[in-house]
C-alpha cells in the first residue's frame, strides 16, 4: 500500500482480515509490509485498535454527538485527517455511519426521483356496455366516455404536453393551457389541442375514426400528414384508404351521440351491429351476405323495440337469442 492513511487501512479488506485473525502467518502480506515500512508502525497500531473497537456498537448518544461534530466540520469546508486522528474511535465510527447513511439516502432519493420521472403513475378507465362515464383529469379537463371505451391518462401531467390514450369514443372539454398542448393518442391518430371541446370516435376495430369539433381548434395527424379543422367541421380518417376527409356535421345529432342517442345515416349492417353491441351488449357475427342501408334514430328504447323497428324498416328480420343478434332475410 502506498501513502497509507487511517481511512485507507480500515477500509482495506485484507487489512481487516489481518487485524481480526487470531493466528497470523508471517508469510502473509501485512506482516511483510509492516516489516518493510517501520516508519508506519504507530499508524498500524492505531488502525488495528480502531478495527477491534469498531466491532462494538456505539450508543445512540455517542452517535448523535459525533454526527453533530462531523456536520460542523463539513460545514466549515474542511475534514483534515489529523482532526480525525485526534478524536476517540467512536467519533470516526459515527462519522463512517453518518456518511454511509447519507450516501445511501441520497442515492435512493435520486433513484426514486428518476423512477417517478420515467414512469408516471397512470390510470386506465374502462366503461362497461351501455354506460357512460364522466372523468375529470388533473388539469381540470372534462371527459365523457362512451360505452366500451378505454381511456388511459396520468394522475398528474408532467413535461411539455398533456397526453392521454383513447380506444373508443369520448367527448372532451379541454382546459386551456397554451404552454402545454393536450394530445389524444388513438390507435391511428394523434389529436393536438390547446383548449376546446369535441367528440372523438376511435374504436380500434372500426374502419373509420372521426373527430367532430364544437369549439376551438384541433390538429389531427397520422404520421407526417396532418389536418386542422374549425368548429362545425368533422374530420374522418379512413383506415383502409389512409385518407382524411373534412365535412360539416349536425351539431345536435353529434351531441346526442354522447347522450346515448344513435343517429344512423345510410348505415350498413356491420355499423348497426357494432352500435347495438356497445349500447346493449349484443354479440354479433360479421356477415358479408347481409346487404342493407339504414337511416334512422335509436334513442333510449328497450332492445326488443329497437329490433322491431329495424325489422319494419329493412328487408331483414332482427331478433335476439341467448344475447346474440339473429338476422335473416324476410
Amino acid at each position: 500500500m502506498e501513502n497509507p492513511t487511517l481511512e485507507k487501512l480500515i477500509c482495506d479488506e485484507s487489512f481487516l482480515d489481518y487485524c481480526l485473525k487470531s493466528h497470523r502467518d508471517e508469510g502473509d502480506y501485512w506482516p511483510q509490509w509492516i516489516a518493510a515500512n517501520p516508519q508506519h508502525r504507530e499508524l498500524i497500531k492505531e488502525a488495528e485498535l480502531m478495527v477491534k473497537l469498531l466491532r462494538s456498537s456505539p450508543t445512540k448518544l455517542e452517535v448523535a454527538a459525533e454526527r453533530n461534530r462531523l456536520q460542523s466540520i463539513i460545514d466549515g469546508g474542511k475534514l483534515p485527517v489529523k482532526s480525525l486522528l485526534s478524536y476517540r474511535w467512536i467519533g470516526y465510527a459515527a462519522a463512517c455511519l453518518f456518511m454511509l447513511s447519507l450516501s445511501i439516502f441520497l442515492y435512493k432519493r435520486q433513484q426514486m426521483s428518476s423512477d417517478i420521472t420515467a414512469q408516471p403513475e397512470f390510470v386506465q378507465q374502462s366503461v362497461p356496455t351501455g354506460s357512460y362515464m364522466n372523468v375529470l383529469l388533473a388539469d381540470h379537463t372534462q371527459v365523457k366516455l362512451g360505452p366500451k371505451s378505454i381511456l388511459e391518462y396520468p394522475k398528474q401531467f408532467s413535461g411539455n404536453e398533456r397526453k392521454v390514450e383513447l380506444n373508443g369514443e369520448a367527448y372532451f372539454k379541454v382546459a386551456h393551457n397554451e404552454n402545454k398542448p393536450f394530445v389524444i393518442q388513438t390507435g391511428d391518430l394523434s389529436i393536438k389541442v390547446l383548449g376546446t371541446s369535441f367528440n372523438v370516435h376511435a374504436f380500434a376495430g372500426d374502419e373509420v375514426s372521426k373527430v367532430a369539433l364544437f369549439t376551438g381548434k384541433v390538429e389531427v395527424a397520422r404520421g407526417a400528414v396532418s389536418q386542422q379543422i374549425k368548429p362545425g367541421q368533422a374530420i374522418i380518417y379512413d383506415k383502409r384508404k389512409g385518407t382524411f376527409t373534412v365535412e360539416e356535421f349536425d351539431l345536435v345529432k353529434e351531441k346526442d351521440n354522447m347522450d346515448g342517442i344513435l343517429h344512423f345515416e345510410q348505415a350498413s349492417y356491420l355499423e348497426i351491429a357494432k352500435q347495438l353491441n356497445r349500447k346493449y351488449g349484443l354479440a354479433y357475427q360479421e356477415r358479408a351476405d347481409i346487404q342493407l342501408v339504414y337511416s334512422g334514430t335509436i334513442a333510449h328504447e328497450p332492445l326488443l323495440q329497437v329490433l322491431e323497428k329495424l325489422t319494419l324498416t329493412t328487408p331483414y328480420h332482427f331478433s335476439v337469442k341467448s344475447n346474440k343478434l339473429i338476422v335473416r332475410k324476410k
